[in-house]
């Protein structure tokens, strides 16, 4: 699948097109073998020299950052930007191209009005065009949770909900800094490859990405403090129920002074024969009793 542009023309072909092919182009093998290379980490590994600028890119998707990652390579000259899908499980990375193409049609701009490394930008620009209202999204969840804290509604699956926004943050976090290493590249123009007014639009993806980065940063440092929060509330009412516990041990006290003082059955306690002493205990019981009520609410420990 090519285009013509401006300058030169854009690509996207298969892995093993390029295994077939990349003699062809003028591509060294080793940037081949890198396509295939360390496939479980984030990858920013460049080639940059001469006429040609070559990139690794691990995507994710961000509704399922855990999901299966797709990869594509990038091989850039003045006259090509041709996209090499590594591995793509769903088909995303042509429907990512596609857009791109569609996006200049639907602007009128056309194919034929742009350059290589214009397209590249755009092409770029699409991977985080969503990126900020699903962070938007994340935090507005993770302020209901917030919220369900501070309502006491929080279950024993709250922490695990937590550590796992924290884990999906960690991810998205590589991710960015993965894109903002391509931007640096692409925006040192090593080779003097692009027009410096061309160099420029890479340094904008680059801020963009930073500060997607730092949003990400800023999330993650929230649920620090969403965990925090929660201890706080385990802590706060654990001390109710301590407090609570307290007061009624303290009320019932002289009760078991009592108690204990005419359980002794001494045999020259007035009271024992007393005929209503059993009565006097009882209401001599209530009077304390309401006594210590009536004080702590005063004090507000009830």
């Amino acid at each position: 699948m090519f285009y013509e542009l401006k300058r030169g023309r854009v690509g996207l072909i298969t892995f093993q097109e390029l295994q077939d092919d990349y003699v062809m182009y003028g591509f060294p093998v080793q940037t081949v073998e890198e396509c295939e290379s360390n496939l479980y980490n984030f990858r920013s590994d460049t080639y940059v020299k001469n006429d040609l600028v070559f990139l690794v890119l691990d995507l994710i998707n961000m509704l399922d950052v855990f999901g299966e990652k797709d990869r594509l390579a990038l091989y850039i000259r003045q006259d090509l930007c041709l996209v090499v899908d590594v591995k793509d499980e769903d088909g995303s990375t042509r429907r990512l191209f596609e857009q791109v193409v569609n996006r200049y049609e639907t602007e009128g701009q056309g194919l034929k009005q742009t350059v290589p490394e214009k397209f590249l930008y755009h092409f770029l620009e699409q991977l985080i065009l969503d990126d900020r209202r699903f962070l938007e999204n994340m935090e507005f969840h993770m302020s209901v949770l917030e919220t369900r804290i501070l309502k006491e509604h929080v279950d024993p699956a709250f922490i695990n909900e937590i550590l796992s926004i924290k884990k999906e943050l960690m991810y998205i976090r590589n991710y960015y800094e993965q894109l903002i290493d391509v931007g640096e590249v692409l925006q040192d123009n090593e080779n003097d490859m692009f027009p410096e007014e061309n160099v420029k639009r890479f340094a904008i993806f680059k801020e963009r990405t930073i500060r997607l980065s730092e949003n990400v940063k800023h999330l993650k440092e929230y649920t620090v403090q969403l965990r925090e929060t929660h201890d706080a509330m385990l802590d706060y009412n654990l001390n109710n129920s301590m407090k609570l516990l307290t007061v009624i041990t303290t009320i019932f006290l002289p009760l078991t002074l009592i108690a204990g003082w005419y359980g002794m059955n001494f045999t020259n306690m007035p009271e024992l024969q007393w005929r209503y002493g059993y009565l006097g205990v009882i209401i001599f019981s209530i009077v304390i009793v309401s006594f210590c009520i009536i004080a702590f609410k005063k004090r507000r420990l009830l």
